[in-house]
């Protein structure tokens, strides 16, 4: 059995390279806005679409996209402290 954890984090991880960390979110964790460089905007609703496209690219459920959006914030959460 595939431990779930590692592919979404995988996946969240492959978002924010995507993005090349430019998400701004506030500090409770809520994503505001990214920069998509294959599209080469800012935008608000982006995020959720970029999390679709990438976890569809993995074979991800749809009911799954909800864990990796809350891996890509962690992340972002994390690395802002540091």
């Amino acid at each position: 059995m595939v431990n779930f954890e590692k592919i979404y984090l995988r996946v969240a991880l492959k978002i924010i390279e995507r993005c090349h960390g430019a998400i701004k979110i506030t500090k409770r964790g809520k994503i505001v806005e990214v920069y998509d460089l294959n599209r080469h905007i800012w935008s608000d609703g982006l995020a959720g679409l970029i999390i679709k496209e990438e976890c569809r690219s993995a074979n991800l459920k749809e009911w799954e996209f909800a864990s990796v959006r809350s891996y890509v914030i962690k992340e972002l959460l994390e690395k802002s402290k540091n």
